[in-house]
């Protein structure tokens, strides 16, 4: 069954952010079909620009699904102040869940304070809002070192996970990546595993290197369905 059991599916499924809907393309329409999907399978969240959070609130309200928005997509290069304009919209408009791009360019200069005082100055704007607070380092633009160094910044900072990619830049979520970052993190914060998950099997195993938030899209779904319709797994 996928190289898994009926109980890691079924954990997998309870700890998805689901992100089909996060494309450039998607229209409200494709939003509300990711929002039916995360109600009917029970996943932790779904992900979409800001520009559709109105649906995610009110298509998730009264559900446990978490209603997710990016900051500083995709590179993280905004000014401080245009990512707290941001997160603090977003949040009283009805976000639940917040992931953040860290400055990638100010990190790969070396300049790890200014890359600190962003994050922290975007976690004090959503602190009062009792969020999960999410950073992504982007892995696929650095180094086994640096993935190390990014994951301790961010764990220092106060962030509640590090997050693997924004899926919209270089690289994947790899067993190896997922595995650096658990050394390094502990279980100071969580990891979220995220950038081309290509299967209930291999967001299974970013669990078993230490992931506790796993990014997938409609295949996850399909699989599901698969599995059902043959009597290898239910809900």
């Amino acid at each position: 069954m996928y190289g898994a059991t009926a109980e890691e599916i079924r954990h997998l499924v309870s700890v998805i952010d689901y992100s089909e809907a996060l494309t450039i393309t998607a229209t409200q329409d494709d939003v509300r079909e990711a929002c039916e999907a995360a109600k009917t399978y029970g996943f932790r969240a779904v992900v979409a620009f800001p520009q559709h959070l109105g649906i995610l609130v009110d298509t998730l309200k009264g559900t446990n699904v978490r209603a997710q928005i990016p900051v500083g997509f995709p590179c993280g290069g905004q000014t401080t102040h245009v990512k707290c304009t941001e997160a603090e919209e977003g949040l009283k408009r009805g976000a639940t869940d917040l992931d953040m791009v860290m400055n990638i360019s100010a990190f790969q200069a070396g300049d790890y304070p200014r890359v600190s005082e962003d994050i922290s100055a975007v976690m004090a704007v959503a602190k009062p809002f009792n969020v999960p607070f999410k950073v992504i380092i982007e892995i696929g633009t650095l180094t086994d070192e640096q993935i190390v160094t990014a994951a301790k910044l961010v764990a220092d900072c106060g962030a509640d996970f590090v997050k693997t990619c924004t899926d919209f830049g270089p690289g994947r979520a790899t067993v190896h990546s997922i595995g650096l970052i658990k050394a390094t993190v502990g279980n100071r914060v969580g990891i979220k595993a995220s950038g081309r998950v290509a299967s209930i099997e291999d967001g299974v195993a970013f669990m078993r290197a230490g992931a506790t938030v796993v990014a997938m899209r409609r295949y996850l779904v399909n699989q599901l369905k698969e599995l059902e319709s043959t009597g290898q797994w239910h809900r």
